[in-house]
């Protein structure tokens, strides 16, 4: 099932008051038609400066790394200056679990949890 845009509700407006004889009604939807065209070609697609320093970031806990070690979060925080220099040990568990979820495709740690410490190692 597809999901029914503004622009969807705008066209079949502006269609309906078209054969409705009603063209000054008409006129204003696909102005609004316009107005999102607008919106979207604005959109940017590249990667925030956060985005960006983040990817870095991950690269560097990567690259620290040993295989067949286990690391915490706190050791990951203190390998990284960035992550140190203040963020919390919170931003260091985002990004580790970003690194081991399958499903954002980005595998590149694994994450066990022993008595309710969460661990990461470089996958295998």
């Amino acid at each position: 099932m597809t999901k029914t845009t503004k622009r969807d509700h705008f066209t079949a407006i502006a269609a309906y008051l078209t054969e409705q004889g009603k063209l000054d009604f008409a006129a204003v939807m696909e102005h609004e038609i316009e107005l999102l065209d607008k919106k979207s070609a604005n959109r940017s697609s590249k990667p925030t400066v956060r985005q960006d320093e983040n990817a870095k970031i991950k690269d560097d806990i990567v690259s620290k790394m040993v295989y067949g070690q286990w690391y915490r979060c706190s050791e990951i925080q203190a390998m990284n200056e960035t992550l140190a220099a203040g963020a919390g040990t919170q931003r260091t568990s985002r990004l580790c679990n970003d690194m081991a979820d399958p499903l954002k495709g980005d595998c590149r740690l694994q994450k066990k949890v022993d008595k309710k410490v969460v661990y990461f190692a470089l996958a295998e």
